[in-house]
């Protein structure tokens, strides 16, 4: 049986005031949640055609990710149609492992702290990374040094996200519309869907005080044929 292959990337963009103690790594480890897979006819996704809904935990920075997230769901059942867009739902907690160099001798490490919730970006004074959960926070300004909501230091939106067209957080998930680099018409032949990705820059740090963390878009790109 014809198995979907997708590699589910999010795009999260990130507002920095200016701050010259700002910079962006690299996730070594990239887990996301998958919950559920649609495809569409258009950006709104108005007609959604649901591919799979379960959870399933990738690592979408893993060499072995295509396989992993391959097993997601079958495409037998899409009927035909063109479609445009597919939609994705996740959950706003990752599993991230990530450096981010500010300076030659500054860096900042993923933790394994807790502190990371929907107000509060991850602090951490760690020398080496470990795997954290870090969290989706809310569209809100964050303080320079705490990572709270305190002051109007580092903004943080999903109104424009670069990669996909559309991004929204709420409750435990986030949704995603990502534009495929062409539109697919199913006919008979079950598709095979191409994805490029990395997350070379997929995690964030701000260090003007304190190492203040948070979760980055990766790189994404979608081709069903």
């Amino acid at each position: 049986m014809k198995k979907i292959f997708l590699i589910l990337l999010f795009t999260f963009l990130i507002l920095n005031k200016g701050y010259a103690a700002t910079a962006t790594g690299e996730a070594t480890e990239y887990e996301i949640t998958m919950k559920k897979v649609e495809l569409c006819s258009d950006a709104t996704c108005t007609t959604p055609i649901t591919v799979g809904e379960r959870d399933m935990a990738a690592d979408i920075a893993a060499a072995d990710a295509g396989a992993t997230v391959g097993s997601y769901a079958s495409t037998s059942g899409i009927p035909s149609g063109t479609y445009s867009h597919i939609r994705i739902t996740i959950s706003r907690t990752i599993q991230i492992t990530g450096t981010v160099v500010i300076s030659g001798s500054s860096s900042c490490f993923t933790d394994g702290g807790t502190d990371n919730v929907a107000d509060n970006l991850l602090v951490t004074t760690a020398n080496s990374a470990s795997s954290t959960a870090m969290y989706l926070v809310n569209d809100d300004k964050y303080e320079v040094g705490t990572g709270t909501t305190d002051s109007e230091n580092i903004t943080i939106g999903y109104t424009n996200p670069t990669y996909a067209t559309s991004m929204s957080v709420s409750g435990d998930n986030a949704v995603m519309i990502y534009e495929l680099t062409e539109p697919y018409t199913r006919l008979l032949k079950a598709p095979v869907i191409k994805v490029a990705f990395n997350t070379q820059n997929a995690v964030g740090c701000e260090d003007t005080t304190a190492d203040v963390m948070w979760i980055e878009e990766p790189y994404v790109s979608i081709t069903i044929q």
